[in-house]
């Protein structure tokens, strides 16, 4: 585990870190204006940041601890996405419909979070053209790794899916309840614990 981070230029250094790995021709001083607007918060182990049925209206970017996304059917909790240090994330449903998000998103640890509304991270869009270019570029990251889960529950095995969660996500396995990744495998626990005890 990384050392708590409660300092608001180290935690937006952070953010810089990630925005230019994903966008390195953004200009800077652009950046450091949209940076600017970012705010620090903190949720609690097991506070729910956004239930299911709320409307959301920010994008989040994760500087230390981690969060589950599920949803319910039949009365069991689906996880589908694990959002760790370094990541962003966002009620992306409700943002761009304007309609009620369906998923749930609990912090599974104590964690620090730097926010932005959307509406304010539109208008830097719209303001810079080389954060225009950015934007896109966090929409094709995170529909990347959108098409990447799905493919692996589509056409991989149970085997192949823990292997692949292993190489991509394997500190996560401390991290998280067993119950948790299997959901998220789209396997039973039972099923999880014969992979790990044969790996």
């Amino acid at each position: 585990m990384i050392k708590h981070i409660q300092n608001i230029e180290e935690s937006k250094s952070l953010l810089k870190k990630y925005l230019l790995s994903l966008y390195p021709n953004a200009g800077l001083n652009e950046l450091s204006e949209l940076i600017d607007q970012f705010k620090l918060d903190k949720f609690e182990k097991k506070q729910t940041i956004l239930e299911a049925g709320d409307l959301s209206d920010s994008v989040y970017f994760v500087i230390e601890g981690l969060v589950r996304i599920f949803y319910v059917k039949e009365e069991k909790e689906i996880t589908n996405w694990f959002i760790k240090e370094n990541m962003m994330f966002a009620a992306t449903y409700s943002i761009l419909t304007g309609n009620s998000n369906y998923s749930t998103y609990e912090a599974l640890e104590e964690t620090y979070v730097l926010k932005i509304k959307y509406d304010v991270l539109e208008s830097f869009y719209t303001k810079y053209h080389t954060l225009e270019h950015l934007g896109r570029k966090i929409i094709e990251a995170y529909y990347g790794a959108f098409m990447k889960k799905t493919y692996d529950v589509l056409f991989l095995s149970a085997e192949e899916r823990y292997q692949l969660f292993v190489k991509d996500h394997g500190d996560l396995l401390n991290r998280v309840p067993l119950r948790f990744v299997a959901s998220f495998l789209g396997i039973t626990q039972e099923t999880l614990s014969r992979l790990r005890a044969k790996h």
